[in-house]
């Protein structure tokens, strides 16, 4: 069974709890996102995590 990993990393002044989330993507999505985390010099990670804070301005 998997169990959540936590981390706590420093945010400024206050420090968030981390969850793992996995997605399953078709492999062509996955080649963009990897690509475009080359070319931007980021991880996979901050990429998907800024996108998920862009979609607070939707809601």
């Amino acid at each position: 069974m998997n169990q959540p990993t936590h981390h706590s990393i420093p945010s400024g002044t206050r420090t968030m709890s981390l969850k793992q989330l996995n997605v399953k993507i078709p492999e062509q999505e996955l080649r963009i996102l990897e690509a475009f985390a080359e070319k931007t010099e980021r991880t996979k990670t901050d990429i998907i995590r800024e996108f998920i804070r862009s979609l607070q301005a939707k809601i």
